[in-house]
């Protein structure tokens, strides 16, 4: 019975989503534990991902993206109650501006949705999926909305992506919260909308994104087509083949406040011991 009342002070603890850690002092939002770092005085997180994403050959083009988030706050075991969880993404980056074509060639997209989804359990090797990237794309989207953001100015893209045998690149853009999508849950999007990183110009956006990527061929799915048709390889590939894998960082702050570890102890017994009071009410 005390173990079920105990539960119980827990669940209340844990309450919409958004939890405090009694033990280890972490921060757990819409089931992920961000860790030691999600309660630091700077209240700051960061996560590491895989990317991969398509060619464009010249402006006005989107480029479609999506990849794994490999760690949260240096940590890979990151779901709460040590379970088994996997975040993913897609994203779009559209209106590409300024592009030439040359070897490491700058320009820009001037608008950029990224989308990142919750799953229970891993879908498996993104790079092995028999149906390739764009079956990849269509199983994250069918998973749980997590959180959606916009960009924040332009996105900055550098790089040779057509007519050569050694395709590379990177790209840096800041992103907002997007608070009104219906996207994704509102307590992690809450959390992650901080304002915390200024734009240089006054303003401030909520992340920080980083990318590079190669066409290597191990970091590309081996079933897309111009994988297959070796077109990645040999400078032949064009607009929309999947032809770029690689990693990007995410970087920002969060909201939270996190109580004191003797505040947490008082609240969790008086959790308690509302549970034993309603208990001992029930039986006279």
């Amino acid at each position: 019975m005390f173990n079920k009342m105990k539960k119980t002070a827990l669940a209340a603890i844990i309450g919409g989503g958004l939890a405090v850690s009694m033990s280890a002092h972490a921060i757990v939002v819409g089931g992920i534990d961000f860790g030691a770092l999600g309660d630091n005085p700077q209240n700051l997180h960061f996560e590491t991902a895989t990317i991969a994403q398509t060619l464009i050959s010249g402006d006005g083009q989107t480029a479609t993206a999506y990849g794994q988030i490999t760690t949260v706050n240096g940590a890979t075991d990151f779901c709460a109650g040590g379970g088994s969880c996997v975040l993913y993404y897609t994203a779009t980056f559209s209106g590409s501006t300024g592009f030439d074509g040359t070897a490491n060639d700058s320009f820009t997209f001037t608008s950029g949705v990224i989308n990142v989804y919750f799953a229970n359990a891993s879908l498996g090797n993104l790079l092995t999926n028999p149906g390739g990237s764009p079956d990849n794309v269509l199983d994250i989207q069918g998973l749980t909305p997590w959180a959606s953001f916009t960009n924040h100015g332009d996105i900055q893209a550098t790089g040779t992506f057509i007519g050569a045998a050694t395709l590379a690149g990177s790209s840096v853009a800041l992103y907002d919260v997007n608070l009104g999508d219906g996207f994704g849950l509102g307590a992690v999007e809450s959390f992650l909308n901080a304002n915390t990183i200024s734009d240089g110009v006054g303003g401030f956006a909520d992340i920080d994104v980083t990318s590079s990527f190669t066409n290597q061929r191990a970091r590309l799915n081996q079933f897309d087509a111009a994988v297959v048709n070796g077109s990645c390889f040999d400078g032949t590939a064009g607009q929309g083949d999947w032809c770029l894998g690689g990693t990007a960082d995410i970087a920002g702050g969060t909201t939270i406040d996190v109580p004191e570890p003797a505040t947490l102890a008082l609240l969790g017994l008086g959790l308690i011991g509302m549970g034993l009071g309603r208990r001992v009410r029930r039986s006279t």
